[in-house]
């Protein structure tokens, strides 16, 4: 499914009825109202959702022709995933996760630093895991640190401050 993106992981079943409970991968929960349809990843389907409410962070959906616990079952562990024209558009400045995975990282001066391998949400800021010859950087995603932001051309230019690389 390399041409889906994933909005969420399958965790659990909920109820008897094939209730799906769901890691939202989303910083807008909420979305997941704004959805007719997901994909499933367990068998590629197109599945319409028929019911979403939330419980602590999670969602919880329920998907059409997923009607009982076993069939629910079936999908755990697994993702929820929608097509790009159902992406919501971003505000300036903001950028999805997945457009930022892989991106090469340079320093203002133009030294390459190495590529995004991870993205950690801590709530504060994002932090972006920088990787390069076994090396290893953890640089915060805030406007003193990230200049520039290229997705076309999958690169960043950081301010490399004092500290920050070592």
């Amino acid at each position: 499914m390399k041409d889906y993106i994933k909005v969420g992981k399958i965790v659990n079943t909920h109820g008897v009825k094939g209730g799906l409970k769901c890691m939202p991968m989303t910083d807008y929960m909420e979305r997941f109202e704004e959805l007719k349809y997901v994909f499933t990843e367990k068998d590629h389907k197109k599945r319409e959702i028929n019911k979403v409410w939330y419980h602590k962070g999670m969602v919880y959906l329920q998907l059409e022709n997923i009607n009982d616990m076993n069939t629910a079952q079936l999908f755990k562990d697994t993702y929820i995933s929608i097509l790009e024209d159902q992406l919501r558009e971003l505000p300036e400045d903001s950028y999805y996760l997945f457009d930022l995975e892989g991106m090469e990282v340079y320093s203002n001066q133009g030294d390459y630093i190495g590529k995004i391998t991870e993205i950690y949400q801590t709530g504060a800021n994002d932090v972006y895991q920088l990787k390069n010859k076994g090396k290893s950087y953890l640089i915060p995603a805030v406007k003193e640190v990230v200049k520039e932001v290229n997705v076309r051309d999958k690169k960043m230019i950081i301010n490399v401050i004092e500290g920050l690389l070592e």
